[in-house]
């Protein structure tokens, strides 16, 4: 699977790429050379967003070195230039043996920056991946790879950096499969301020796909639990296309599938390292990466983890997090109509009831009702269903199920002939609050949270319409109209965005 979409640009492994001439960079060999003060510059290893990576000799000490040319200055902001310098020095300060050391950071006498590093052999790990046949490893030595790169990690953000790209194509490794981290021309200090959502969308932690400017080093350990993830289950845990990626990694209710979905011989305290470094809040993360490597020491040497797999608690905290983002379509005045409706119509019925009328009339007053609400949900929703949000088309088609089952109960409990007494209807009541509840826990699933305490009220009326059945219509239609009215405030206002009108 490929290891995501890069948001600043197309993004080439430098050990992977095909070797290419020197011209393609618009500087010849021997020039070059000059530039570089005496190393002998060789093949073109890879190309990316940031530049080119070329293979080098140094004939003084005998070694091969990495030199990455970045793109010309006349491309380059002076304030962009000078972040780079500021960064390339902080970078340059970095020693670490799970990072890949800048041994010489200068510019061309045109101006043009450039780096000096090692030269590691082994590809990147992404490549590595790409070569097994199922693109899964060993769950041990992907938990020593993961380890060896979250201290590398931890080392940099001691020194107030955050990588913010961090994913298989920029891990290096050597002959010994030991990891290097790489690529921190993303990389922020603490203290600064993102100015784009720039990274690779599917390693993205959810603050930074929203574009969150003051990020934490919490965004790189949520990145390292993606490389775990793919690591042990051969892929990511939020796949497809960019804007489904960033749908999903936003969604504060879509959590990341357990990797025993995908590989089910995986530890299960592994598991839990994962999911805990895959927390849609960052406080519940590790605290850092040195943290995370921590536990997966633990787990190397065969003691418990740190980490616990969800439990009920979590379940719920994380079901109370469903809330709809804010729109400008929300159809407020559905719920209006739909509350003031069946207060109505079950007020009726209650009359109807009480002053011993037939069930012919019950059966006008529902089916009155029932179209009622079926053109309201015509005028406010299906007449614009392509520009609701994903909720309110939910909401549309558990409205319309409902309305089809209210008109069902009214067949099923008040059958023909219809010169019977209206209290009949009476007995549909517990059956009506069972439906109408289990609609509105539904809705609870996909839209708020708060409708699960609502489901459970209307669900409560089922046993209370039974033992009461004469005050049914009266208890289910107050009880309702107050849920639509109090919905119907909610989208108008509470999840109404905050520059646009209400309503």
């Amino acid at each position: 699977m490929p290891d995501g979409t890069h948001a600043d640009g197309p993004h080439t492994d430098t050990a992977s790429a095909p070797p290419a001439d020197l011209s393609r960079s618009g500087a010849t060999r021997a020039a070059v050379r000059k530039v570089l003060g005496g190393l002998e510059m060789q093949e073109e290893i890879g190309r990316g967003a940031m530049g080119v990576v070329f293979r080098a000799t140094d004939p003084v000490l005998r070694r091969d070195v990495a030199v990455k040319m970045l793109r010309s200055t006349d491309e380059m902001s002076d304030s962009e230039l000078a972040q780079f310098r500021y960064e390339a020095a902080l970078v340059a300060s970095l020693d670490h043996p799970n990072i890949v050391r800048v041994l010489a950071c200068d510019e061309t006498p045109e101006g043009t920056p450039f780096l000096v590093m090692p030269l590691l052999t082994g590809g990147t790990l992404g490549t590595w991946l790409k070569g097994l046949p199922d693109r899964k490893l060993d769950q041990r030595l992907a938990a020593r790879i993961l380890r060896d790169t979250a201290l590398g990690v931890h080392h940099a953000h001691q020194r107030g950096l955050i990588h913010r790209d961090l994913k298989p194509a920029n891990i290096l490794l050597d002959t010994d499969l030991r990891p290097h981290v790489a690529d921190f021309g993303l990389a922020r200090p603490v203290d600064v301020a993102a100015t784009s959502e720039a990274g690779t969308p599917a390693y993205m932690a959810p603050e930074q796909a929203r574009g969150d400017r003051h990020l934490t080093t919490a965004v790189d350990v949520y990145a390292l639990g993606v490389v775990l993830f793919q690591l042990l289950a051969g892929e990511v845990p939020f796949g497809g296309d960019i804007g489904s990626i960033f749908r999903r990694v936003t969604d504060p209710a879509a959590t990341a599938p357990p990797v025993r979905r995908f590989r089910p011989d995986v530890s299960p305290d592994l598991e839990a390292v994962v999911q805990k470094c895959l927390e849609k809040d960052p406080a519940r993360r590790y605290s850092s990466a040195r943290e995370l490597a921590d536990d997966l020491t633990r787990f190397l040497v065969g003691e418990p983890v740190a980490a616990q797999l969800p439990g009920l608690w979590d379940w719920l905290r994380q079901l109370a997090r469903i809330r709809p983002e804010p729109h400008t379509d929300y159809s407020w005045p559905v719920t209006v109509w739909f509350g003031a409706l069946v207060l109505a119509s079950n007020g009726t019925i209650f009359a109807l009831v009480e002053a011993g009328g037939s069930a012919a009339w019950v059966w006008v007053v529902n089916a009155a009702s029932g179209a009622a609400m079926a053109a309201v949900l015509w005028w406010y929703m299906l007449r614009r269903f392509r520009l609701l949000p994903a909720t309110e088309r939910h909401s549309l088609i558990v409205a319309a199920g409902s309305i089809l089952a209210h008109l069902i109960l009214t067949v099923a409990y008040v059958p023909p002939p219809l010169d019977h007494p209206a209290h009949r209807v009476l007995h549909m009541y517990p059956a009506l609050a069972a439906v109408s509840g289990m609609g509105l826990f539904i809705i609870g699933s996909t839209n708020w949270c708060r409708f699960f305490p609502f489901g459970l009220l209307v669900l409560a009326l089922s046993p209370v319409s039974a033992w009461w059945p004469h005050t049914a219509p009266l208890a289910y239609g107050v009880t309702v109209a107050a849920i639509m009215w109090y919905w119907s405030y909610a989208k108008a206002v509470i999840f109404a965005p905050r520059d646009a009108p209400k309503g």
